[in-house]
Order: C-alpha cells, then sequence, then structure tokens
C-alpha cells in the first residue's frame, strides 16, 4: 500500500472518532448545563470550562465549535478533514463508506445553512453521533480486513485513546473547593460522555464516586471507550501492521504495546497514589511519540 493512501486512511479514521467524541461531549454538556444553569451557575460554568478544555478548543459559542469552518477544531473542519482523506482513496474504500461520509458532511452543511437556532444545534450534535455509528458499521461491513482498514482502526483508536486520556484526566483533576453537588455532576458528566452510565451501574450498582469512576473509565477490561481498552485494540492493530510490514514497523507495535502494558499492570489505587492526571499525561505523551514513530515508518516513506 502506498504510504499516502496508507495515511489519508488513518487519518479518516481519526477525524471521524475526534468529530464524534466532540459531539457527544458537547451534546451531554449541553444537557447538564440546562438543568444547572441557574441553580448552581459556579457548577455550569466550571463544567463548560472542563469540556472545552477536555477538547483541547479554545472559548467559543458551540455554534462556532459545530460549524466554523475557519476553526481547525471544529466539527465540520474534522468532518471535512475525514471527508477530504477518503476522497483522495475511494479506490480502496467501498461507494457505501464514501457515500455514508459524503452524506454526513453534506447534511452538516445544509443545517449550517438553516440558521442557528438551538433546537439545529442539538439535532446536529446527535446526528454527527448517530452518522459515525452508522459510517463505522458501514465500514466494518463493507471492507476487506486488509491493510487499509487496519489502518483506519488503528486511527480511530489512537483518537479514542487520546480523547479518553484528556477527559479522565480532566476530571481527575483536583478542583478547590468544590460542592458535592459539583463533585456528583463531575463523574456523572465523566460517564455520559463516553457512554458508560448503563456499563457503570452494572459493574458498580452501589455509588457514583471518584474511585469507582475512574477505575472503571480507565481499566475496564470490556468496556469499549475505556483507556484501557483502546489501548489494548490499538496495540493489537499496531501489531497486525507490524507483522505485515515487518521491514517498515521499527518498533511500532512495540511502542503501542508498552503503552497497553502500563495499563494491565496497574491499577486505580496505585495510580491515584501516584498521581492520576500526571498518570495519564505521562501515557497520552507516550502515544504521542508512538504515533510520531507510527508516521515516520508508514507514511513518510
Amino acid at each position: 500500500m502506498l504510504s499516502r493512501v496508507a495515511d489519508a486512511l488513518y487519518w479518516m479514521g481519526r477525524y471521524l472518532e475526534r468529530a464524534e467524541h466532540a459531539a457527544r461531549v458537547l451534546e451531554v454538556t449541553r444537557a447538564i448545563l440546562v438543568d444547572i444553569a441557574e441553580v448552581d451557575p459556579e457548577t455550569a460554568r466550571g463544567q463548560w470550562q472542563r469540556a472545552l478544555t477536555a477538547l483541547s478548543v479554545p472559548d467559543a459559542t458551540t455554534e462556532k465549535l459545530l460549524f466554523d469552518h475557519t476553526e481547525p477544531t471544529s466539527l465540520v473542519s474534522c468532518i471535512a478533514h475525514a471527508r477530504e482523506n477518503a476522497r483522495q482513496v475511494r479506490e480502496v474504500i467501498s461507494s457505501e463508506t464514501w457515500e455514508h461520509l459524503n452524506q454526513a458532511y453534506w447534511s452538516l452543511e445544509e443545517a449550517r445553512g438553516r440558521g442557528l437556532h438551538e433546537s439545529q444545534i442539538s439535532q446536529s450534535l446527535s446526528g454527527i453521533v448517530s452518522a459515525s455509528f452508522q459510517w463505522d458499521g458501514v465500514a466494518d461491513g463493507t471492507m476487506s480486513r486488509d491493510e487499509g482498514w487496519l489502518f483506519v482502526k488503528l486511527g480511530k483508536f489512537v483518537e479514542r485513546l487520546d480523547g479518553a486520556c484528556r477527559i479522565v484526566a480532566v476530571c481527575a483533576e483536583a478542583t478547590p473547593r468544590a460542592a458535592p453537588s459539583g463533585e456528583n455532576v463531575r463523574w456523572l458528566w465523566l460517564l455520559r460522555c463516553l457512554c458508560a452510565m448503563e456499563a457503570y451501574r452494572i459493574a458498580h450498582p452501589q455509588r457514583v464516586d471518584r474511585k469507582n469512576v475512574l477505575d472503571f473509565s480507565m481499566f475496564d477490561r470490556a468496556f469499549p471507550r475505556t483507556v484501557r481498552y483502546a489501548a489494548v485494540v490499538a496495540a493489537d492493530f499496531a501489531k497486525r501492521l507490524g507483522e505485515a510490514h515487518p521491514g517498515r514497523s521499527q518498533g511500532v507495535d512495540r511502542a503501542f504495546g508498552k503503552i497497553a502494558a502500563r495499563l494491565e499492570y496497574t491499577d486505580v489505587d496505585e495510580v491515584e497514589a501516584r498521581g492520576t492526571v500526571q498518570f495519564l499525561k505521562e501515557l497520552g505523551s507516550e502515544l504521542g511519540e508512538a504515533s510520531g514513530l507510527l508516521q515516520s515508518s508508514y507514511f513518510l516513506r
């Protein structure tokens, strides 16, 4: 496979996962703010800032973060980048995969043209999440399990791991004089952003608290949006690519495997004792190094 094709497939997977994650975080945050803005404005402001920090986006309105083409971190920019990458490699993806992505992009453009009403913003955010789920299913159902599919999936789970590390770290960071209600909102927000409320209640039916939520969101082996799960799956895809290209991997699979191993052989008590935020920042740094190695090994040759 040509380097430019592998690069486009990888970034198509990353940008779509980024758009889905950002849309869900904004959608959940907006819903929570409706409930608490009047009764607890301080918690509401803190929650909005927490969402922006988790997404690494500027302090802007939801409309700008959703529809502004001039903002590189906006959702429409992410989907446009994914669409452009897909356009460049239409010969190696199915027509159904391209059509679903193209439709998602134009649906968002049409929504922007109809005006920035509150209901339109909510529908657009939920529409991006739904479109991402549909696209993922179509891609899995119509693409051969060859190296092209592996690059798409590796991009998806690298982005998911990065997003999970960021959002958990934001919640784990201590807030001075946080009210009990604010603490509760923080952990419920995290679970909802990870689509994990039901799965968490099965694992921890008694209560929602810091230790249990951190344990679940970081170390649960079965739920597909936890830090550990994303790391293990990304390492598996990197390993499979390395086996297909033994002369090119240059330790890429080992770099991703080290990240997965760190999560396999520690637990929440050990991480909390050392500092959860620092641990997640270290993981993010290692992920950046592994991604850079992936770039130089597969895409820049």
